[in-house]
């Protein structure tokens, strides 16, 4: 009876070691096919194209960004959206900010390990089948994130009055 307890903690425990986390790279390996539009592009070459004013208020982000990664699709939306909800789910992103204005809404989740932020996504999507996914790879603190969020708000603000 006690080598078949050993051997079931033992299977219990393999089992629980081998179910790491995934991170985005693995959702947009296994869905490229499906998108319309599928990029995988380095920081550097993508923050050429940010503007001078936004690099003011996303410096740091801007920095410490490694990788981006762009998916569109257009027809298999659902069964994509409801993909990407069980891994969202199954990986333990953490729900940053929910959006909805009529048909869109707009998700954005982190992936965060040892009080970093390893991986922020964005989910774009509407009910006419259309969604964007964009995952950022990067090295953030909270503080920095909530820095960047407030400089942005700030700056809207002033920038409406």
């Amino acid at each position: 009876m006690k080598r078949i307890a050993t051997i079931i903690f033992s299977l219990f425990v393999l089992s629980t070691a081998f179910a790491q986390k995934q991170n985005f790279k693995e959702f947009y390996q296994s869905n490229k096919d499906k998108a319309e539009v599928s990029l995988n592009i380095p920081s550097f070459f993508a923050n050429m194209f940010i503007s001078d004013e936004d690099t003011d208020e996303f410096g740091v982000f801007l920095k410490k960004a490694r990788n981006y990664k762009i998916m569109v699709f257009n027809n298999e939306t659902p069964s994509v959206q409801k993909d990407f909800q069980k891994f969202a789910r199954k990986n333990g992103l953490k729900t940053l900010v929910r959006v909805k204005d009529g048909n869109e809404k707009v998700t954005v989740y982190f992936r965060e390990t040892k009080d970093r932020i390893k991986e922020i996504i964005v989910n774009v999507h509407d009910k006419s089948d259309e969604m964007v996914l964009l995952g950022i790879k990067t090295n953030l603190t909270m503080d920095e994130l909530s820095a960047m969020v407030e400089a942005s708000t700030k700056n809207k603000s002033i920038a409406s009055n």
